[in-house]
């Protein structure tokens, strides 16, 4: 286990922009990794040098990041945020990684793919430590123990682990200054015990380190836990934007100091130049986000997370390369017994077990691919934008899409644009082919959500802030019985609208 080093013969400018910018899950801007090369030419700068040596350089950026070793490989990081147990208490000892995320690199693909897996997930911590919930790993035996936790419970291959202490999230926002974020939902929750005071409204807001340390934090609201998980990947991505402003370049000291005291990892150097490399170039829609799918459970008293073994093994094997694995993970997370489904604690009700395989997904996928079918799509909206759902619709059965309906949701649902898959048919296929038959959702970012008996293959959300034109009416040319022809102009479908 090594702490990022802080000794000035090894500048880790890039060591702490990606402990800090991986842990939460996105990769490195391009003019991070052009700093860090530059200051590795002189490897005895200064604190004060350093700031110096971060100015444009005569190379292009793409003669620099030629000169990287590549990522050549698929490589599985596993990414745990911890909360230290009081001031006084070993850093990284005994505490529970409350925040698991799988961070899968692909060069192939040129993709990131996040999955978390919610901290409540009932497992069988591995070294006979028996079954807890997943965030149990940490506190018993430290990164290690989790990365074996989850590579023998779900079949993934991990390489290498990233720990971040939560505390110093805080500090680190408080280093970059104001981030901006959309706010989906007023966010009012008030905890004087933990001196926790949250009042975050609505709508695009430049949030100082308080005010994003509460937005990251908070789950107190229908979804919970859950809520907080789908918060947090969107914050990836405003992060990522944010490490992107050349003024981040000057606080490099700062950040050293940052992953010094609040990053641990078992990558090497070689390992992280990789990471950069490939990184740098990484855009938002090239970062696919999913959570472990399951249901809550509550057995013997305890509240559980239990993940579904057909959906969550195939999300695995698409977004991080590891077999399909759903027997193991049913046997390690308890999923074949069922009774949970009619009973609110295990003990004393009739157990129903059932026998989960491979064949089952394969069979799936078999028969929804048996015959070929338009793909199916769903338009989601936010209430007042009927507009915006009907240019989409239209232009999609114009392009040859089934469109099953459109879904009229609160502004709160529909805050963020966002394409996600949610039929085991929805490949990255099928999503590229249906980014192609409309421009406007190019950008879109993907959410990998497959259903066993989904409604239609992808559920597109649209935004207030989204602009989707209608189709341009064509003229057409039909031929009268006595050879004559006349124009007449294309004439967009009546559209129900099905949406609450």
């Amino acid at each position: 286990m090594n702490r990022f080093s802080n000794q000035s013969s090894f500048p880790p400018l890039w060591q702490a922009t990606l402990a800090t910018l991986l842990g939460v899950g996105i990769g490195l801007g391009a003019m991070q990794g052009l700093s860090y090369y530059q200051k590795s030419k002189q490897p005895h700068e200064t604190g004060r040098q350093i700031a110096a040596v971060a100015k444009p350089v005569q190379k292009s950026p793409m003669d620099l990041a030629n000169m990287w070793p590549h990522l050549d490989t698929r490589m599985n990081v596993l990414l745990m945020g911890v909360d230290s147990n009081g001031h006084d208490t070993e850093r990284f000892k005994g505490c529970r990684s409350d925040t698991i995320i799988i961070a899968s690199l692909d060069p192939e693909t040129k993709k990131v793919a996040l999955v978390s897996i919610p901290r409540d997930s009932r497992v069988r911590i591995a070294d006979k430590h028996g079954v807890e919930k997943i965030n149990a790993a940490h506190a018993l035996g430290g990164p290690e123990l989790t990365v074996k936790t989850v590579s023998e419970d779900f079949g993934v291959p991990i390489d290498h682990y990233m720990v971040i202490d939560t505390h110093g999230l805080k500090k680190l926002f408080e280093t970059l200054g104001p981030v901006e974020v959309l706010v989906e939902k007023p966010m009012h929750y008030r905890d004087r015990a933990g001196r926790l005071n949250i009042a975050l409204e609505p709508g695009v807001n430049k949030l100082d380190a308080t005010q994003l340390e509460e937005y990251v934090r908070f789950r107190h609201d229908a979804k919970g836990d859950i809520g907080r998980i789908e918060r947090q990947q969107w914050f990836m991505r405003a992060m990522k934007k944010k490490l992107e402003e050349p003024q981040v370049l000057l606080k490099i000291p700062e950040l050293c100091k940052l992953a010094n005291q609040y990053v641990v990892t078992d990558l090497e150097v070689g390992d992280m130049l990789k990471l950069a490399g490939f990184a740098k170039d990484l855009k938002s829609n090239q970062i696919q986000t999913s959570m472990l799918p399951g249901d809550p459970v509550t057995i013997n008293g305890g509240s559980y997370w239990v993940p579904n073994p057909e959906t969550a093994a195939l999300i695995l094997h698409r977004m991080t390369g590891a077999p399909l694995s759903v027997s193991v993970i049913a046997t390690n997370t308890g999923a074949s017994i069922h009774s949970w489904r009619n009973s609110d604690d295990i003990e004393g009700s009739g157990i129903t077990e059932v026998s989960y395989s491979n064949d089952m997904v394969n069979t799936a996928l078999a028969d929804a691919t048996a015959a070929p079918k338009p793909t199916s799509v769903i338009v989601r909206y936010p209430k007042g934008h009927e507009d915006i759902a009907k240019n989409l619709e239209a232009r999609l059965t114009e392009a040859g899409y089934t469109v099953r309906w459109r879904e009229r949701r609160d502004l709160a649902e529909c805050q963020h644009e966002v394409m996600i898959q949610s039929s085991i048919r929805a490949d990255d296929d099928l999503t590229a082919k249906l980014k192609g038959a409309v421009a406007e959702l190019e950008n879109y970012p993907v959410s990998v959500t497959p259903e066993n008996r989904s409604s239609a293959d992808f559920v597109i959300v649209v935004s207030p802030t989204t602009n989707i034109t209608a189709p341009i009416p064509v003229a057409k040319e039909l031929e009268k019985p006595s050879g004559t022809t006349e124009s007449k102009a294309t004439i967009a479908p009546t559209i129900k609208d099905d949406g609450a």
